[in-house]
């Protein structure tokens, strides 16, 4: 017999092989099987899972057209009973993935987990693989669900160096449940696409001979390769049609199988359906309906027959071909499966899932097999709907599916429900918009606007704003949202002090995100005080926004970052708000350069990820990665930058955002010297048009930055000049300092006067900060500009940055110094600092300048042997806290789950931390650590 499977196939075949072996040795890649249906996609893929190299372990799930609302129902399908037969498995950061596979009627603490569980999952799949190499095979990708579909495109991201094949196929005539999730792993660098084609008639002839028992007439062969396209599945279900019909393949046949036609070959389904048995039809539609749930008593029930006559029908069908063999039942080709299905008219369709509802609802089924149904049936104002639905959701986002939420929640509200004196349309019109604001602000508003105005009691309105609040805050509807914030306030009793003060905090966050010209907040300036003992989560918000307001309107750093510490003390600030007011604290404590600011962010960044907020994990990521910006550590500022860049786009933040986080990477790749990817990335930044908020400076900066590197000076004035037009209340900017860029592009012009009034403007105002970053910079630039005079201004830069965490500006100034030595004619006294210069940018991955360095110190007179530093000090603080963790025993899977981050980057740190301290392995760690 022909193997319709592997015919014609070697090339695909080939390919397959390859990629398990290279996941197999480590290498974890997608595999992506592409085509219109019933080319062979699946039979290559079970072919893939048959082949496989023994010590693979596969995990495989089918998704069906019905099942794509199911919370993680892929993902259930796929880890479910290995996990459980396995519970090591959610050890360590996979523990958040046991939401996903949570029994119904656990209590929902209201946040957003989606992120956690991501992450768990991510982790699950890595502890699984550690015994084996692991295989994902998931058949009909595009009917995934799409929390599924997120951890897919979250694991893929982060195959590197992990031992896991995705195996998928996808219909490439079908849009998916999210054409955006599906595009992003079609394009993911780890994808490999293959794409079997149509067979040969030669083939199809080979086919036909086996299935008729005749090597078939070249024009019978021919009319069944037109008919079919040479599509495996569409011939096969010719081949049974005509088999039963005892037909031989010969030359007078063939006007049989032209009456049929290319695009009635899969109607012979209903063909053999019609000559089979009477209950074998509604048998047939029933399984077609139930979908995932179609045991049995479900498909005898729905078909109104009993059990025995229904156990029959299926034997018929089964032995002709239309349902598979086995348990659970299923069509042998979700073709055949719509070929039944959609005889029934969508009136009849929809009356049939009713019908099953209420079966299911009556049998006790799974909530999520009954909510599966409930969404396909037309609204009736059936109480019982609303709350199942209501209840699916709710079970949805506490799964940290917050896409499943949404679409229970619609659907439950559309019922709709009647209005019984309880509260319960303004609930689930709340929860519904608190699921939309994690995935889609825009939509979350109006629902959130519609229960604002139906909750009178005051706790519960105040956090219907405060949500409806930041919604619109990041959707750009920033003085609605400080209107909202200040009335609901108004109206709090004296008793709820502290959700006042929250709410008050909501309303301050408005003068950075555009609303300064609508909102008067003097009396912001009386948050400055110490907080009182015992502080309320309210109160720390407002002393948030107090220190940060108070560091852009002329503060010092060092009070600035005590009035931050006590917002952030305890943690429950970015417990609260993650996203927004527990950065703005820990943001003060970076610009202020406070040795505590990395341990808080990544303190922050733990508790984001246990907690499982996207929307805090963008925001703390990319302001993290902002971080270790400002202190050379670069290789991990960019990967964090990056991961939020993506973070955001999922999440669906706007311009302001986007102008925020592509700034951050800008200047990153500046100082890395990429200037080629920096200008890629300036081609993402959002129009200086769509944006409101303080992000708007960020903006301005970035394009002021690449205008410097460009030695384009004029741009960068033009820059200058859009900055100073909106100093407006800020006047102090510690983390853009303009003022000295545009000096340098006033230099370049060769207005020097005009050049050496912004440098000293820019250092004055970096003297009442008080911190190195900003004052080094500006006494290096300012040194720069006055050239022979500047170099006490060097000297200075250089002794204000030496032991700060600020490496990279020390870097700098080094190399001014030492190279205004050697012009100076002290090349003998310039060759120390230089190569000093030398080492520390070269530990900051800063490639740019270890090159002007290198070349500064070749016309000194030297010749660098090495350009590294050595020893602990050479090393970051990402590396530092990499080789402690490794030095007292912690393997790299548990490294990586403590700082959650890959383990391919934990063997990237280790793998410079041992070039660093001269040694090969980790036995000799303890000894490099070691005090001299």
């Amino acid at each position: 017999m022909t193997d319709a499977v592997l015919l014609e196939r070697d090339r695909e075949l080939t390919a397959v092989d390859e990629l398990i072996a290279d996941a197999s040795a480590g290498s974890g890649r997608l595999l992506l099987i592409e085509g219109p249906a019933g080319i062979g996609k699946s039979q290559l893929l079970a072919s893939a899972r048959r082949g496989a190299d023994p010590r693979l372990r596969v995990l495989a799930a089918r998704v069906g057209e019905l099942e794509r609302e199911f919370p993680f129902g892929v993902v259930r399908q796929l880890f479910e009973a290995a996990a459980l037969a396995d519970p090591s498995a959610f050890d360590g950061a996979a523990a958040p993935a046991r939401a996903a596979f949570a029994p119904l009627g656990e209590a929902d603490d209201g946040t957003d987990t989606s992120f956690a569980v991501l992450h768990g999952l991510y982790w699950l799949a890595l502890n699984l693989s550690e015994s084996a190499p692991l295989m994902l095979s998931i058949d009909d990708l595009h009917w995934c669900d799409r929390p599924s579909l997120r951890f897919l495109a979250y694991l893929v991201r982060r195959l590197e160096g992990v031992p896991i094949l995705i195996g998928a196929t996808i219909r490439s005539t079908e849009p998916g449940t999210d054409p955006s999730l599906l595009a992003e792993l079609g394009h993911d660098p780890a994808t490999v696409a293959i794409s079997p084609g149509p067979l040969s008639e030669l083939a199809v002839g080979a086919l036909v001979r086996d299935r008729l028992g005749t090597v078939p007439d070249p024009v019978f062969r021919s009319a069944c390769f037109t008919a079919t396209g040479g599509n495996p599945l569409l011939l096969r279900q010719l081949l049974t049609a005509l088999a039963g019909d005892a037909v031989a393949p010969l030359a007078a046949n063939a006007p049989l199988v032209r009456e049929i036609g290319p695009r009635g070959a899969s109607r012979t389904v209903l063909l053999r359906l019609a000559r089979l048995p009477a209950d074998a039809v509604p048998v047939a539609r029933a399984v077609a309906v139930l979908g995932e749930s179609a045991e049995l008593p479900a498909v005898a029930t729905l078909a109104g027959i009993d059990e025995a006559r229904a156990a029959a029908a299926i034997g018929e069908l089964t032995r002709a071909d239309i349902l598979a063999p086995g348990s659970p039942l299923d069509f042998v080709h979700p073709l055949v499966r719509e070929t039944v299905y959609r005889e029934l008219s969508p009136v009849e369709r929809a009356l049939e899932h009713a019908r099953a509802a209420d079966q299911l609802a009556a049998a006790g089924a799974s909530l999520d097999h009954l909510a599966a149904q409930l969404l396909l049936t037309p609204p009736r104002g059936q109480t019982w709907v609303a709350e199942t639905l209501h209840e699916a959701g709710t079970a949805a986002r506490r799964r940290g599916a917050a896409d499943g939420a949404v679409a229970y929640l619609r659907r439950a509200l559309a019922e709709p429900p009647e209005e019984r004196g309880d509260g319960f349309r303004a609930r689930l019109l709340f929860e519904l918009g608190a699921a939309e604001a994690l995935t889609d602000g825009p939509a979350s508003i109006e629902h959130l606007r519609e229960a604002y105005g139906q909750i009178d009691e005051p706790v519960a309105k105040s956090m219907v704003a405060n949500v409806l609040g930041r919604a619109l805050t990041f959707t750009g509807a920033v003085v609605e949202s400080a209107d909202l914030a200040r009335t609901t306030a108004a109206q709090l009793p004296d008793e709820l002090s502290d959700l006042r003060d929250g709410l008050l905090a909501l309303e301050a966050m408005s003068i950075f995100f555009g609303a300064s010209g609508h909102i008067e907040l003097m009396w912001l300036s009386e948050k400055r005080n110490p907080l009182p003992p015992g502080a309320g989560v309210g109160a720390k918000a407002l002393a948030a926004v107090a220190a940060v307001e108070w560091a852009y309107t002329g503060g010092n750093a060092e009070h600035c970052a005590a009035l931050a510490r006590q917002a952030l003390a305890g943690g429950d600030l970015v417990a609260f708000d993650p996203g927004l007011l527990g950065v703005v604290a820990l943001i003060v404590l970076t610009l202020a350069d406070s040795e505590d600011a990395i341990p808080a962010w990544e303190a922050a960044d733990a508790d984001a990820h246990r907690r499982g907020s996207l929307l805090g994990i963008s925001a703390i990521n990319g302001w993290h990665g902002f971080a270790l910006f400002r202190r050379g550590e670069l290789d991990q500022a960019e990967r964090l930058i990056r991961g939020s860049v993506e973070e955001i786009a999922e999440w669906g933040y706007g311009d302001d955002a986007r102008a925020y986080f592509s700034m951050f990477l800008i200047v990153t790749l500046l100082e890395r010297g990429d200037l080629d990817g920096a200008r890629a990335i300036r081609e993402l930044l959002p129009e200086t048009s769509g944006i409101r908020s303080e992000a708007l400076r960020y903006n301005w900066f970035a394009r002021m930055e690449l205008a410097i590197a460009e030695d384009d000076p004029g741009q960068a004035i033009v820059a200058a000049d859009a900055l100073r037009q909106l100093d407006g209340r800020f006047t102090s900017t510690p983390g853009l300092p303009w003022r000295s860029l545009a000096a340098l592009a006033h230099d370049r012009l060769g207005a020097r006067e005009r050049a050496l009034e912004l440098a000293r403007d820019d250092l004055a105002r970096a003297q009442r900060w008080g911190a190195p970053w900003w004052h080094g910079r500006a006494l290096r630039i300012l040194g720069t500009i006055e050239r022979e005079e500047g170099l006490d201004h060097l000297r200075d830069a250089v002794d204000v940055l030496a032991g700060s965490a600020a490496r990279l500006e020390h870097a700098k100034a080094l190399f001014a110094y030492g190279g205004a030595l050697r012009r100076g004619r002290e090349p003998a006294a310039s060759r120390e600092p230089l190569r000093r210069a030398l080492e520390l940018a070269s530990a900051c991955a800063a490639a740019g300048l270890a090159e002007q360095v290198r070349g500064e110190l070749y016309a000194a007179g030297a010749r660098p042997r090495t350009d590294a530093l050595a020893g602990v000090e050479a090393l970051t603080a990402s590396e530092r806290r990499v080789v402690d963790l490794a030095a007292a025993g912690r393997s790299n899977r548990d490294i990586a789950q403590a700082l959650y981050v890959t383990p391919k980057t934990i063997e990237v740190h280790l793998t410079n931390a041992y070039r660093k301290l001269g040694i090969r392995s980790r036995r000799e760690l303890a000894g490099a650590l070691a005090p001299a």
